[in-house]
């Protein structure tokens, strides 16, 4: 499994190579991408935290994945299997709310965890049973259609190409 993650959000260098092609976000959205890639990883006992309020376990590879990385965008986007595509994995904290599991999760609460986002606008949940879920906003529910995209968080990694 050779996936490289580049943190969410956008550097000084991103912003100055965005100015040179003239493809700047607006202001407010700017000012929250930059705050973004800032946004400091996860401590063992935030997550310790969360499972607490949770009442249930995470699994241990994407806790680690959290501690490492917190999010990110994925060097391989798609899953094999199916049509689904990540635009990038949310942080467990973030300055900027659209990309922070603590921030969304009261929205997802009834399915699990939310892990991803697609281009689209759905979600990738880690559902209680350690499955791996996707999440049609269109519907506004767990697509059984799609089933389940992954047995496990390390299986996901494993069927991203």
């Amino acid at each position: 499994m050779n996936i490289k993650f580049k943190k969410f959000g956008l550097s000084q260098t991103d912003v100055q190579q965005m100015r040179e092609y003239g493809i700047l976000p607006d202001k407010k959205t700017l000012q929250n991408l930059i705050k973004a890639h800032h946004s400091n990883n996860p401590e063992p006992d935030e997550i310790a935290q969360l499972q607490d309020n949770l009442g249930w376990r995470i699994d241990e590879n994407y806790i680690q994945f959290l501690l490492k990385h917190n999010g990110g965008i994925p060097s391989k986007v798609r899953i094999k299997g199916n049509n689904i595509v990540i635009d990038h994995f949310l942080s467990f904290k973030s300055d900027y709310k659209l990309n922070s599991i603590i921030d969304i999760y009261p929205d997802f609460k009834q399915y699990g965890l939310p892990i991803a986002n697609t281009p689209s606008g759905d979600s990738i949940i880690l559902s209680l049973d350690g499955k791996i879920r996707f999440f049609n906003h269109n519907i506004d529910s767990i697509d059984e259609e799609v089933g389940i995209v992954a047995d496990n968080f390390l299986e996901l990694l494993r069927k991203l190409y």
